[in-house]
């Protein structure tokens, strides 16, 4: 009987890892030829202020969050692709962040690998260390951990120091730090040299020798590390280079990025000319705080507006009808936003087409007709002359930006699927 249930207990675990590992490998996009999960859609929004703690699981009522990353998603695979037509990978800035990046991980996976290989706790020593310091045996296994961690770190580092034969060059001694070339070499060894250009990057805001040697010793550290990772066969490792590659990725989409703001960077008359046609410029980005009921057609949507307006509960409404997620919960609260901090879009013209208390027409969208109850709104302030520029500049780039990336989406097959409908226990 106890190996039945043993094996029941088995199964049942079997089936609910067999459950989570498909949910994970759901796809919600294809882009080209490259599949987008749920599991990755889940790892971006951990790693965001918007995403949920890590190691939880998302909320699968938070559709709306995760639709909008989800696009993210997409527009950034999409200026990935277009980073390889313009080589990208092959310009020097790419080479020599992802170089850094490479090295940074693979000194902290050799030091962390040395440091599990050689710290091992001694209970008695540790009571010891605690009676003596008068402290908990915690707080006493955490400071041993971290004298020894220390010791360990500097003799490998003075023995790899040797090992890789490291000098470094007169000219460090010397100073004349603004004299100094970007071909300038710095530090040689039997592996790896470094020139000024490696770290000019870190070097640019401060003012004084011992500043540069603080630096470089850190850059030695690192470099030394990183070739014995190398020489372990850490750099094989399959996080690695999932890590590795992914960071590759983020680069080159920022690097475009940054490419295509310089290049819709507007000139002086364009920008002139979107002050004049957008009068809504004049004044600073408003607070505003709305209630909010989604429809499928625009016939729900006028009835709806319209027992609203003849007395009928905002919140009853929206939690009876709106198709919003978590509308029964929420009852139709949106909660606070900025109107003006982007290009204003359809909802932020008709929110400031009402006053306090009252209602929109219904609005258009993706999901299907939304009006909006205008509960409160900041007081305008008239933007100065160089706000406003600012503001323009911001709005032009935008929807240059964005019409950009609808033409990579014209170019290219993108296929969205539905969202799981619940997450499996």
């Amino acid at each position: 009987m106890k190996k039945l249930i043993s094996c029941g207990f088995v199964a049942l675990a079997f089936c609910a890892f067999t459950a989570r590992f498909a949910y994970a490998e759901t796809a919600l996009a294809k882009v080209g030829s490259r599949l987008i999960t749920m599991e990755e859609l889940q790892k971006t929004l951990n790693s965001t202020p918007y995403g949920m703690p890590r190691g939880k699981a998302i909320d699968p009522g938070s559709r709306e969050v995760m639709g909008r990353m989800l696009g993210e998603l997409i527009n950034a695979e999409l200026l990935y692709n277009e980073s390889l037509t313009t080589k990208i990978r092959e310009k020097a800035d790419y080479k020599r962040e992802t170089d850094r990046h490479r090295k940074d991980l693979l000194a902290y996976l050799y030091r962390e690998r040395l440091i599990d290989s050689k710290i091992k706790d001694d209970p008695g020593a540790v009571k010891k260390y605690a009676d003596a310091n008068s402290v908990s045996i915690e707080s006493a296994r955490a400071m041993m951990r971290n004298e020894k961690r220390k010791k360990i770190l500097a003799d490998e580092s003075s023995r790899l120091f040797d090992h890789y034969k490291v000098r470094y060059s007169p000219i460090v001694a010397k100073g004349g730090l603004d004299r100094l070339k970007d071909d300038a070499l710095l530090v040689s060894s039997s592996i790896f040299k470094i020139h000024f250009r490696d770290i000019k990057p870190m070097f640019q805001t401060l003012e004084n020798k011992n500043a540069l040697l603080d630096i470089l010793a850190q850059s030695v550290q690192v470099d030394i590390f990183a070739a014995r990772a190398m020489e372990t066969g850490l750099d094989k490792d399959r996080n690695f280079l999932a890590d590795a590659e992914s960071y590759g990725r983020d680069l080159s989409v920022a690097l475009l990025r940054e490419e295509l703001i310089n290049k819709f960077n507007p000139k002086p008359k364009e920008i002139e000319d979107y002050i004049a046609k957008n009068e809504q410029l004049r004044y600073k980005p408003r607070k505003a705080e709305i209630l909010m009921i989604v429809t499928k057609t625009e016939a729900e949507a006028k009835k709806i507006r319209g027992d609203a307006l003849n007395g009928g509960n905002f919140f009853e409404l929206a939690a009876n009808n709106s198709i919003a997620p978590n509308a029964k919960i929420n009852v139709g609260r949106v909660g606070s936003i900025m109107i003006g901090e982007r290009p204003y879009n359809s909802i932020d013209k008709a929110l400031l087409a009402v006053k306090p208390g009252e209602i929109t027409k219904p609005i258009k969208g993706d999901k299907g007709y939304s009006i909006f109850k205008l509960v409160s709104i900041a007081p305008a302030e008239i933007q100065s002359g160089a706000e406003m520029r600012e503001q323009a500049v911001k709005n032009i780039v935008t929807n240059k930006m964005e019409k950009h990336i609808d033409e990579l989406y014209k170019s290219t097959k993108v296929e969205t699927y539905p969202f799981p409908s619940s997450l499996p226990e």
